[in-house]
């Protein structure tokens, strides 16, 4: 017998399965999952611990003493050893089958409670969001457009869903084993009995994780860290209804209510939810009328911005039929009570804006780039994408007109506002962008003497022409990227709007400091994120290496609202040693550190890729895309991961649409914000794979080498990165032992290496 004491972990999920232990005294919690409390089932006196996992590799529950716990232990590999363990002590089939009955009744109870959980919450949002909309009507104010809206749909199973019978048949069993019916005596029966129920619960648990993961995902809407949530723009409301002295007590209702349903909510996090809570208090008691010296600006900025589109269009000098037709919708889209509706009126307006946007785009940006002192709004259109004073809202065309003149990025260090990037390439500082087809401007001109459409002559023209660089950047690049980090593809419009902005502006603008701080704080963890290999030779001092050289990406501000950032392209043209191009939006309303991961996460892929060429998914080329394609691809038959795991990465694989780059930077977010930390996300092959290609620097692996967990994979490191220094230093004593100076590219090596 073994004692354990309260909240002594008895056993941790994912340890090898060896035996199971019966409750004598005490009791414990079966936690599926440790991060989500509702996951868990309370074991008494004669309940089974390890049940659930009969026939398992691993034990896929981590159990935990609630109080002082005894239990007797008995060794178990596999059900045929069960089967003459059951033979020696018939008393223990009572046990096991009641437990199991038991188990299996909570797992289903649990998996139904979620069922019905899911579809609560899913009419809760739809309904919460439609009202949010009546309000804005009902009040006249803005209506504000709901970050990642296109995630609210009905819930859809990615597990066979279990049989509608299912609980009835393990309830009917209660019965004839509290009984001690002596069919339950019969060996060969109970041992097929517990190999059904053991499959039965873990069907069931997958189902459960299934919809856990769309109740986490769906929560997201309700409220999530970013504050782009239905949270936000019911408090938002209040508080500009409030400014405009509008009667909120229908307002203030439905936000008691909302936060009555937040505090008693699952799969969301409670510390987030009092934070915003309390947020929410805060900003109650304040006053939110303006600043006297901000409401005597206003009426000056409002009357130097009121005939804003003309001035954008005569300085554009646009044709009158472009010109026309622009003022035209931009009418009509002011006319639109729901600026981002999805009815087709709407989205037919938003469309041709698009268009129209796009030409008048390029034709301001070819007059400012000859122009060294545009107009401030012709400098609030190229940077923010603003047009109209009325679309924008006063207080936010204020702000925009405020930093307009000294709104800048870092050239230097690699940080490009659109207006500095486009000015680079027409000085040839910078080549353009490839386009969606990823053609670079180079092979583009190609394409064009290949098609008889230019002569040998006009190439090089073409190619010397920074002008028809621009117009290629501008044409092929800017309109698909901007949308893309826009991030709302279904409702996307160039023109600045105060419905896309969910956030003060002030709060989410990105500013060089803040992105350099946040590529800071993700290279802090994966240091060798941008390093490059390529042959270095000396032929004076008999040297040839493959050595690494940092290069950082560049990173162009795109001129919206948005919560999405892209790595566009990991190289420039076809150079290796070329920086990256990361864009992103130039007021950021998502966790800028979240999408800074994601876009690395994305490069990784892409220049291991470009690196390997047409062997990227060669298994026997040894490589991070190789590998964990492999992996990716084979899962169902990899015999080093337990079923358990499978059926996670198969629910995980379902979230990433198939893609195995989108499931990769879904597992690289995770080795970067929870396996760095020591806390446990991948399964050992994941975690093995990208140990090996995304080693963390040396201060977390030894605070991570005190966890079980990490230890191999950290060893495995470890050894390669010892060998890589010590042939290293072999090198340096070989010069220094001939006389000869040590090349300044051997010692930054052991510099990039030894972090």
């Amino acid at each position: 017998m073994t004692s354990y004491t309260k909240n002594q972990t008895i056993i941790q999920a994912g340890d090898r399965f060896t035996s199971f232990h019966i409750i004598t005294e005490g009791s414990v919690a079966a936690l599926y999952d440790s991060s989500e409390a509702t996951k868990s089932f309370t074991l008494k006196k004669g309940d089974v611990i390890g049940i659930f996992d009969f026939s398992f590799k691993e034990y896929s529950f981590t159990y935990k003493a609630l109080e002082s716990t005894n239990v007797i232990t008995y060794s178990l590999t596999d059900f045929s050893h069960l089967e003459k363990l059951l033979e020696e002590h018939k008393e223990l089939s009572h046990f096991l089958v009641l437990s199991m009955v038991h188990s299996a009744s909570k797992v289903i109870s649990y998996y139904q409670s979620l069922l019905s959980q899911q579809d609560k919450n899913y009419q809760y949002i739809v309904t919460a969001f439609s009202n949010y909309q009546k309000l804005c009507k009902i009040l006249n104010m803005p209506m504000k457009s709901l970050a990642n809206k296109d995630q609210l749909t009905p819930f859809s199973a990615g597990q066979e869903e279990p049989e509608f019978w299912l609980e009835s048949y393990y309830q009917s069993l209660k019965a004839p084993i509290l009984e001690h019916n002596p069919i339950f005596s019969n060996v060969p029966l109970v041992v097929g009995l517990l190999a059904r129920s053991v499959d039965d619960i873990h069907k069931v648990l997958y189902c459960c994780e299934d919809i856990s993961g769309y109740l986490r995902d769906l929560n997201q809407l309700l409220i999530n860290e970013t504050s782009l949530d239905l949270f936000d723009l019911y408090t938002d409301l209040l508080f500009r209804a409030k400014t405009a002295n509008k009667d909120v007590s229908a307002l203030e209702e439905r936000i008691q209510k909302m936060i009555s349903i937040l505090s008693n909510h699952g799969f969301i996090d409670k510390a987030l939810v009092t934070g915003r809570i309390q947020e929410y208090e805060h900003e109650l008691k304040r006053d939110h009328s303006y600043d006297t010296a901000l409401e005597e600006s206003l009426p000056q900025v409002e009357q130097k911005l009121s005939h804003s589109l003309e001035t954008i269009l005569d300085y554009a000098d646009t044709m009158d039929v472009t010109r026309n037709e622009f003022i035209k919708y931009i009418d009509l889209f002011k006319k639109l009570t729901d600026k981002n509706s999805l009815d087709k009126n709407a989205d037919t307006i938003r469309r041709q804006l698009t268009r129209l946007f796009n030409i008048i785009y390029t034709e301001v940006f070819q007059i400012a780039l000859k122009d060294p002192t545009p107009p401030t709004i012709v400098k609030m259109f190229l940077h923010f994408g603003y047009v109209d004073l009325e679309l924008a809202g006063l207080n936010n065309a204020a702000y925009l007109y405020s930093i307009a003149k000294t709104y800048q990025g870092d050239p230097e260090n690699g940080i490009y506002t659109l207006y500095e990037w486009i000015t680079a390439i027409y000085n040839g500082k910078k080549q353009p962008s490839r386009n969606e087809l990823s053609q670079d401007y180079a092979s583009y001109v190609h394409t064009l003497r290949a098609q008889g459409k230019i002569d040998p002559k006009g190439v090089q023209k073409m190619l010397d022409d920074t002008t028809g660089k621009v117009m290629y950047e501008l044409e092929s690049m800017f309109p698909s990227v901007n949308k893309v980090t826009h991030g709302h593809f279904t409702t996307f419009c160039p023109i600045f709007l105060q419905e896309n902005v969910v956030k003060d502006l002030s709060s989410i603008l990105i500013t060089p400091y803040k992105l350099k701080e946040s590529l800071n704080r993700l290279l802090e963890i994966d240091f060798s994120a941008f390093y490059r290999s390529y042959l270095y030779a000396d032929d004076k001092l008999g040297l040839r290496e493959n050595v690494l050289i940092d290069i950082h990406p560049d990173f162009i501000l795109m001129p919206n609202v948005g919560s999405n950032g892209i790595c566009w392209q990991e190289v420039e043209g076809m150079q290796r040693s070329t920086p990256a191009r990361m864009m992103v939006s130039a007021f950021h309303a998502e966790n800028l550190d979240r999408t800074m991961i994601n876009m690395v996460g994305d490069f990784r892929w892409e220049m291991c890729r470009r690196v390997q060429g047409m062997r990227w998914n060669d298994i026997s080329e040894h490589s991070l895309t190789s590998e964990y394609y492999d992996y990716a691809l084979f899962y169902a038959k990899n015999r080093d991961l337990s079923q358990d795991a499978k059926e996670k990465i198969k629910l995980a694989m379902g979230r990433a649409k198939g893609n195995y780059k989108s499931l990769f930077v879904m597992d690289y977010a995770n080795w970067i914000m929870s396996e760095s930390k020591g806390s446990v996300k991948l399964n050992k092959v994941a975690r093995k794979i990208l140990s090996t290609y995304i080693p963390f620097r040396a201060e977390i692996c030894t605070n991570l080498m005190t966890n079980n967990t990490f230890t191999e994979c950290i060893q495995q490191y470890d050894m390669k990165k010892k060998q890589q220094l010590h042939r290293l230093r072999k090198l340096i004593q070989k010069y220094l032992a001939q006389g000869k100076a040590v090349p300044e590219v051997i010692e930054t090596q052991i510099h990039l290496i030894d972090l």
